[in-house]
């Protein structure tokens, strides 16, 4: 049980990464543009490129947040200490909740799998002080 713990939290990172990229390159906002001679265009595009264009940031921000906060996870599976792992994952689940309709649902596996893994160690820690 303690590797498999040990192993979903050290795939956290790249799993992050995975979800930053969905988050900032997936298309997202809906756009809407019409001028007063007819011409209307209409489609999504993507986070970073509304980051770009409008200069709001806060998704690159948050991006980092979920970044920084696996590998603070990763750091403390390797260490064999679980109060960070239980941290982070408490932290990205209440990013998750809070941001349902919109980062949420990204964030919401990657909440998942630390959860897991943050069971796993739990367990597994008490399994071997009973052994």
């Amino acid at each position: 049980m303690a590797k498999l713990g040990k192993l979903l939290e050290l795939v956290s990172p790249v799993l992050a990464i995975g979800v930053v990229a969905l988050m900032l390159f997936f298309p997202t906002y809906g756009y809407e543009s019409g001028h007063s001679e007819g011409n209307f265009s209409s489609g999504t595009m993507s986070a970073f490129r509304f980051a770009l264009e409008e200069g709001n940031y806060a998704w690159v921000y948050w991006s980092g947040f979920v970044v920084v906060v696996c590998l603070i996870a990763a750091l403390g599976a390797l260490t064999g200490r679980t109060v960070p792992i239980w941290a982070c994952a408490i932290a990205l689940w209440f990013l998750a909740g809070l941001g349902m309709m919109s980062i949420g649902l990204f964030i919401f596996p990657l909440a998942v799998v630390l959860f897991a893994s943050a069971t796993l160690l739990t367990v597994a820690r008490y399994e071997s002080r009973r052994a």
